[in-house]
């Protein structure tokens, strides 16, 4: 497959509350979306992250991050409740344009999980690849003072300003509905729905891609999955319903299986 992806979002330190107990594992949406295109193997990629010195998982990265001062970003995501809750324990520098200056693709993806990725950091990514998708979390998240993860409408983030930067907007249900309906005609949105697939929002049209059912082990992730398939579509030059397709393909093989999933089974596929 010709062409190249560039993935920008930093990796993250996970502390998962389960009733089952407490587990720390590797988080980021780049750690997910970087891990299921190196799986399937036929797309080249790059990553851009950043991590603290006191990174633990350099060993499962899909790529080298690089090292700053201060701490890695830390979620603590409680999911004993009916209602799952995220707080930010610690959150690395953010990704400036600069980090980007010496990178090319022909797809960028900006995946960031803790307002890392800046509205300069968005518009160099828009100089420096041919196409732009993000995922709406990078752009919708704030963070209270008590480091509870809140979403925001658009209209009231700097990135309102930045829309000509982006091709698709990937985001969830509950995300969509911080998305400003000015959206529709600047930027296509791509709103999954678990199971029942997605929607593709062009301008007026609006349209459902269904999925296959599947029997659901883990959910962690599964946005993240749908990302690298709709992205490595993309780039293999597939219409956007075509891709939304694959994107669901790689979500449902991820909702399958435990922690970061296996795409080789899915080599050379179309």
């Amino acid at each position: 497959m010709s062409g190249r992806i560039l993935v920008v979002g930093n990796y993250c330190h996970d502390t998962l509350l389960l009733r089952t107990g407490t587990f720390r594992t590797l988080g980021g949406s780049a750690s997910y979306i970087g891990s299921a295109l190196a799986s399937v193997g036929d797309v080249a990629f790059d990553v851009v992250a950043k991590v603290g010195r006191d990174f633990l998982y350099s060993d499962r990265v899909p790529a080298p991050p690089r090292v700053v001062h201060g701490p890695t970003t830390h979620f603590v995501d409680d999911l004993r409740q009916p209602v799952r809750t995220e707080r930010l324990e610690a959150v690395c520098e953010p990704i400036l344009a600069a980090d980007l200056d010496d990178v090319c693709a022909d797809v960028g993806l900006a995946c960031g999980v803790a307002m890392e990725i800046l509205p300069e950091a968005l518009r160099r990514l828009r100089d420096a690849c041919r196409m732009v998708l993000a995922d709406a979390q990078a752009l919708l998240r704030e963070a209270a003072p008590d480091g509870s993860v809140r979403l925001v409408p658009l209209s009231r983030t700097p990135f309102a300003e930045c829309l000509d930067c982006l091709d698709v907007i990937k985001a969830s249900a509950q995300e969509a509905r911080f998305l400003d309906m000015e959206l529709r005609g600047r930027v296509k949105v791509i709103v999954t729905e678990g199971p029942r697939g997605c929607r593709v929002v062009d301008g007026e049209s609006e349209r459902v891609v269904p999925t296959t059912a599947v029997e659901e082990v883990d959910s962690t992730g599964a946005g993240d999955c749908f990302m690298a398939g709709l992205t490595r579509a993309l780039l293999r030059g597939m219409t956007l319903d075509e891709a939304a397709r694959e994107g669901n393909r790689f979500g449902g093989l991820a909702v399958q299986q435990v922690g970061v999933p296996d795409f080789a089974r899915l080599r050379g596929a179309a």
